[in-house]
């Protein structure tokens, strides 16, 4: 797991500050090493840089191997105790990081071999003797963990242990004073290093901490924006629907509507326009009766007073003293007089029946358009829709006849829908 891995474990952990406060020192006394940690992520890129390193170098000497297995083994640890970074497993990871520290502060592991860090002096001069007379690096390693020379291991063993004391126990040269000076800067040097990249580490971790939790913040907002305008967007979208549901439907209804008053039109306009034409018809037919019950009248008018002027008073008296021409001239009068009173009867009717048929000719036109005009504003029920049409289409009384007589028509239809 590199170090990005872990941590992005801690940020993600409920228990992220009291990882980030934790302080570790490490202490290594034979190798007058010491660094101080801050933060468990610190900690742990310490130890992966350890077993990083060691792995790139070959042909270590076996307390190197040992150190090298020391650190994987520290670094396995601090994976493991990963699975406790919860608020309610906080006894365990206190148990876990106290067995932990116990290990990372042994100056000797298991096998009581002293553990080496790779960044340290003795362990580059260790390195650098191995590379050049590896048969001189069991001498120098002994005199750099403090142990008793033994001089039956023969003259290579005895030269890499000078050589330890040559390293560490300088005498009073330029030469000796200059390396340890330099010594000295670069120690002086490293450890201010470690003290910046610590206090790199616990910034770093604070700025990931602090852009964690405004990333986190930034999301549960674009979150909630998102539920709001996917709420607005649904109200949106069935207020919508809804509406065009509802101007679907009564689109529908109207074109229904206007389909069958367009029906209805189509059916009544040739009923209407006939009973236009017929009634101007008849009107012109009223007139012409009018005029030959007026010119009839006039002329029996006339026939009769110059018929009476012309025989005057004599004649009729001398008439009428003879009872067979008495009786002769009666009939006669009374002949003339009853065809003239009949044919005038009988156009009187005619005119009148006329003008009468004219004025339901057009009584029908005006129902047909109030008909057609209930069709669009009202709903007219079945049986009203039948009293209309047998208005419409009932028999009209032309009044020449006595028994002339029409169905039985409802007398109060218009205003059965006028008060509706």
């Amino acid at each position: 797991m590199d170090i990005k891995s872990y941590r992005k474990l801690v940020l993600d952990s409920t228990i992220k500050d009291k990882l980030n406060s934790l302080e570790v020192t490490l202490n290594y006394p034979v190798l007058n090493y010491t660094k101080e940690f801050k933060g468990i992520q610190s900690v742990y890129k310490f130890v992966l840089d350890q077993v990083i390193h060691w792995n790139e170098i070959e042909n270590l000497p076996n307390i190197f191997i040992q150190s090298k297995s020391h650190f994987e083994y520290l670094k396995a640890k601090l994976i493991q105790l990963s699975d406790y970074f919860s608020e309610s497993n906080q006894s365990q990871f206190d148990h876990y990081w106290n067995d932990f520290l116990s290990h990372f502060n042994k100056e000797k592991n298991t096998s009581n071999t002293y553990n080496f860090v790779y960044d340290c002096p003795e362990t580059d001069f260790i390195l650098k003797i191995n590379t050049t007379n590896p048969n001189y690096t069991q001498g120098l390693i002994d005199f750099t963990i403090g142990k008793n020379i033994n001089f039956n291991n023969g003259k290579d063993y005895f030269i890499g242990f000078l050589y330890g004391y040559e390293f560490k126990n300088q005498d009073d040269s330029e030469i000796l004073h200059r390396r340890n000076n330099e010594k000295l800067s670069l120690s002086r040097i490293r450890d201010k290093y470690n003290e910046y990249i610590v206090e790199a580490e616990q910034q770093l971790n604070g700025y990931l901490s602090d852009a964690k939790d405004n990333l986190t913040e930034h999301f549960e907002t674009v979150d909630k924006l998102k539920t709001e305008k996917n709420k607005n967007f649904e109200d949106w979208f069935i207020g919508i629907q809804e509406g065009f549901d509802t101007f679907f439907k009564e689109s529908s209804d109207s074109i229904k509507s206007n389909e069958d008053l367009y029906r209805e039109k189509l059916r009544l306009e040739a009923p209407a326009q006939y009973w236009k034409d017929r009634a101007l018809k008849l009107k012109g037919e009223g007139n012409k009766h009018l005029n030959w019950l007026i010119g009839v009248s006039v002329i029996a008018a006339i026939l009769l007073f110059t018929l009476l002027m012309l025989l005057g008073t004599d004649y009729f008296e001398t008439a009428f003293n003879d009872n067979v021409k008495g009786i002769k001239w009666s009939i006669i009068l009374i002949t003339i007089v009853s065809l003239l009173a009949f044919t005038i009867k009988i156009l009187s009717k005619m005119t009148f029946s006329s003008f009468h048929l004219s004025r339901d000719a057009e009584e029908r036109e005006q129902l047909t358009h109030f008909y057609l005009a209930l069709k669009k504003d009202t709903t007219i029920e079945p049986e009203e829709r039948q009293l209309i049409l047998q208005s419409l289409f009932s028999r009209a009384d032309t009044g020449l006849l006595k028994e002339d007589s029409s169905p039985t028509m409802p007398s109060n239809i218009i205003e059965k829908f006028t008060a509706k």
